[in-house]
């Protein structure tokens, strides 16, 4: 059986992780014209992905560069594929614990991978002429319907025009978690802004017989509170915590 291979440019990366590490999202298909002249258009992957795989296109295997001779170039699957309006979405987890999928998961987070390529067979093809084009050679194909088999990340792809939407990557904070970290940075900001450097209930000293000196005297402060101190770590907090909104 000869494999037909369609291949993808991944773009964009973002750190983020809810899963555990290994997921990246991006498109494994484009309905735009590839550098062999084909063209794989909407509906294409309808009936493999309803007919083949789990409902909402899990289970679809992601391989290193097409390779399948040995169990380890199966380096993942699919969680999810969709087709929308501009090809075939995926997200897909790479299988950490073995050598060849934690080496890909590390090239994808340093951008030195970043295209995608599918193995498929078309089933439905039609010729589309070239309208601008004298001769009836200047078209071509058009792919209708396909059977996939799988999904490899590659280094060089044949279609330079999708993109990787996100790279999840280490270990990001629970909302639970998140919810009581908030919850006590916010008393912590309560406690902070009722320190004052000349409390209210400091005994008044006005009548003693021993005069202080005037430069052991606080600065005035106009009738306002000023913070005894600004702690790094409270800003470290707050600088987290919109990081991990920011994911």
């Amino acid at each position: 059986m000869s494999l037909d291979y369609l291949g993808y440019e991944l773009k964009e990366l973002k750190a983020t992780d809810d899963n555990g590490g290994g997921v990246f999202s991006g498109y494994a298909s484009t309905w735009e014209k590839d550098l062999y002249d084909d063209v794989v258009v909407k509906g294409a992957f309808a009936q493999t992905l309803s007919a083949d795989f789990k409902a909402g296109g899990a289970g679809i295997p992601i391989h290193w560069q097409h390779k399948d001779g040995s169990p380890n170039d199966v380096i993942g699957e699919t969680l999810s594929a969709v087709e929308d309006e501009h090809g075939l979405l995926i997200t897909a987890q790479l299988d950490t614990d073995i050598a060849e999928g934690k080496r890909a998961y590390d090239l994808l987070k340093r951008g030195l991978i970043h295209q995608m390529s599918i193995g498929f067979i078309a089933e439905k093809t039609a010729w589309v002429e070239d309208e601008e084009s004298k001769s009836p050679w200047d078209g071509y194909r058009e792919i209708r319907q396909l059977k996939l088999f799988e999904i490899s990340l590659v280094q060089v792809a044949a279609n330079q025009g999708a993109e990787v939407l996100e790279v999840k990557a280490g270990r990001a904070i629970s909302k639970a978690n998140e919810d009581k970290i908030r919850t006590a940075y916010e008393a912590l900001g309560e406690l902070l802004g009722s320190i004052t450097e000349t409390p209210d209930d400091e005994p008044d000293d006005s009548n003693s017989d021993d005069e202080p000196d005037d430069s052991d005297k606080p600065e005035p402060n106009d009738g306002k509170a000023k913070k005894s101190f600004d702690p790094q770590w409270a800003k470290e907090i707050s600088d987290f915590l919109s990081l991990a909104n920011n994911q």
